[in-house]
C-alpha cells in the first residue's frame, strides 16, 4: 500500500476490528492515530496494546488529527452518517472498511457469505468443506476474528472464508472475494439504514467488484440473491436439477459441473434440521465444487460438522425440560426459522435492543407453534403488540433481567417442554453482542443444572 498516514476510527468492541486494524497497519510501518469516543478507562488493555506497537491514541472524542490522514479506517459500528465520516467526506479523505484494508493486505484468495440469516452457519459449513483439501482454510470477519488478523497469517495457496456483514460493506473501493456467497435477504437493521432499498444496496455490494474472473453462489429460492446483477459468474443452488449447480432431489443432494451430476450425500447425513440449513449446507457444497473438492470430500466435511455456537444450540436438559441457545437470532426471520424446526411443545424467550423490525410474521408463527411466549427486553412492548393484532395472548411481559425471564420460562415448563431462547432482536440493550447474551443464557443453564434457583 502507497498510503503512509492512517486513521482507525473507533477501537471495537475487544479483540475486534478497530483494535486489529490498527495494530496491522503499525507492524507495517505505517504512521496510524487511533480515535476512540469513549473513555480510556474502557479500553485499558487495549490502550496498552497499541501504544506499545508505537500507535497514537485519543479518547474521549475525535479531534482534527482524524482528518490529518490518507486513509481513515471505520469501524463496523460507527452508522455511515456519524458526524466524523461526514467531515471526512468534505475534507475528501477516503474511508475504508476493516475489511477493505484486509482485502488489500491478503496474499491469499477471499471467500465472502453474506445474507440476512445464515451467515455464520454458511461460513462454518465451507470452513469445514474446505478444510477437507489439501490447502490451509482460515476463518474470519463477522464469525469472530476480523478479516485482517486472518488475512496477515494467511498464504498465498491458502484459502480465507469470510462472514460478511453489511456495515462491513458500507466503506468498500476494491473488495472482490473470488467467490460471493449470497444467502438471502429480508428485513433488518433498520436502526442503521433508512429503509429496506438501502439495506439491500449495501448487501449487494459484496459482488460490486467482482470481475468474470470470480464466482457468485445464488440461492435460486431468494429473489434478491437470484436476482443481483454482478459481472462474476454464477453457480446457483435450489430444489430443482441444474447443468451447474447445487441441488436437492428426493432424499439426496446433487451437484453439477457442466453438465456431469454427482450425488453428494443424503439428507439423513446432514447434522443440520431445518429448511434454512438445508440452504445453508448447498451453498457450502456449491463452494466446494466451485473450489475443485472431491464429492466425497465435500460429504465428510458436511458429516463432521459440529454446528455452531449459539444457533439453535443444545445447552442441557433439567428436570425433563430442553433448553436451546438461539442467541444468534438477532431477527424476526432468523427466530422463525429456528422455531419451525422444533416440533415439541415450545416456550419462547424473545426480546432486546431495538432495529425497526416488523414482528407480526413471527407473532403469526408463535401462535401456531408455541404455547407460551417470555418477552424481555427494550422490544417486549412492541412484540406483545404484535401478538395482540393477531389474537394471540399467550405471553408474559418481563421487565427485568434475561434471568427473571428464563425463571418466567422454566416456571410454565413442565417435562417434554423446549425452551427455545431466540430473542428475534439486537443484543445492545442489555449485553455486548449476541455472544456474550448467548454465554449468560448458557450460564444460567449451567447454574440450574447445579442446583441453583
Amino acid at each position: 500500500m502507497r498510503e503512509e498516514r492512517f486513521t482507525v476510527l473507533g477501537i471495537g468492541k475487544p479483540g475486534k476490528s478497530g483494535l486489529a486494524a490498527a495494530l496491522a497497519l503499525a507492524s507495517l510501518g505505517k504512521e496510524t492515530l487511533v480515535s476512540e469516543s469513549g473513555p480510556r478507562s474502557a479500553y485499558l488493555e487495549e490502550a496498552t496494546l497499541l501504544e506499545q506497537a508505537g500507535v497514537r491514541l485519543e479518547f474521549s472524542g475525535h479531534s482534527e488529527q482524524v482528518f490529518q490522514a490518507d486513509v481513515i479506517v471505520v469501524c463496523p459500528g460507527i452508522k455511515p452518517q456519524a458526524p466524523p465520516l461526514e467531515e471526512a467526506r468534505q475534507c475528501g479523505v477516503p474511508i475504508w472498511s476493516e475489511i477493505e484494508l484486509a482485502y488489500r493486505l491478503s496474499p491469499a484468495p477471499i471467500i465472502a457469505i453474506t445474507g440476512t440469516n445464515g451467515k455464520t452457519t454458511t461460513t462454518a459449513l465451507v470452513a469445514s468443506v474446505l478444510a477437507q483439501g489439501s490447502r490451509r482454510v482460515w476463518v474470519g470477519g463477522n464469525i469472530g476474528t476480523p478479516l485482517v488478523s486472518v488475512v496477515r497469517q494467511a498464504e498465498q495457496n491458502d484459502w480465507v472464508v469470510a462472514e460478511i456483514g453489511a456495515p462491513q460493506l458500507e466503506h468498500i473501493h476494491h473488495f472482490a472475494p473470488k467467490v460471493a456467497v449470497l444467502l438471502n435477504f429480508s428485513e433488518d437493521h433498520l436502526d442503521r439504514y433508512p429503509d429496506m432499498a438501502t439495506y439491500q444496496r449495501v448487501k449487494s455490494r459484496l459482488v460490486e467488484c467482482q470481475t468474470a474472473a470470480d464466482w457468485v453462489v445464488r440461492n435460486l429460492t431468494d429473489q434478491w440473491s437470484r436476482e443481483e446483477p454482478s459481472w462474476a459468474r454464477s453457480f446457483p443452488f435450489g430444489d430443482k436439477p441444474l447443468p451447474d449447480g447445487a441441488w436437492m432431489a428426493g432424499d439426496r443432494i446433487w451437484v453439477a459441473r457442466e453438465g456431469q451430476a454427482v450425488a453428494v450425500t443424503s439428507r439423513e447425513e446432514i447434522p443440520l434440521p431445518g429448511l434454512a440449513n438445508l440452504e445453508n449446507t448447498l451453498a457450502a457444497v456449491s463452494v466446494g465444487a466451485l473450489l475443485g473438492l472431491h464429492p466425497e470430500q465435500i460429504a465428510r466435511g458436511l458429516a463432521c460438522f459440529p454446528g455452531v455456537e449459539h444457533r439453535l444450540e443444545e445447552v442441557a436438559v433439567v428436570d425433563g425440560v430442553t433448553y436451546i441457545n438461539d442467541s444468534s437470532g438477532t431477527n424476526p426471520l432468523s427466530t422463525i426459522r429456528a422455531i419451525e424446526v422444533l416440533e415439541r411443545p415450545l416456550i419462547l424467550i424473545a426480546g432486546g435492543s431495538e432495529k425497526g423490525a416488523d414482528f407480526h410474521s413471527l407473532a403469526a408463527t408463535v401462535s401456531r407453534k408455541a404455547k407460551l411466549v417470555v418477552l424481555f427486553g427494550k422490544t417486549r412492548e412492541r412484540i406483545a403488540a404484535a401478538c395482540l393484532d393477531l389474537g394471540f395472548q399467550e405471553f408474559q411481559l418481563e421487565e427485568g433481567s434475561l434471568c427473571q425471564a428464563l425463571q418466567r420460562a422454566r416456571k410454565a415448563a413442565v417435562p417434554g417442554d423446549v425452551i427455545l431462547f431466540s430473542p428475534a432482536c439486537a443484543s445492545f440493550d442489555m449485553f455486548q453482542d449476541f455472544e456474550h447474551r448467548g454465554e449468560i443464557f448458557k450460564e444460567l443453564i449451567r447454574k440450574m443444572e447445579q442446583g441453583h434457583p
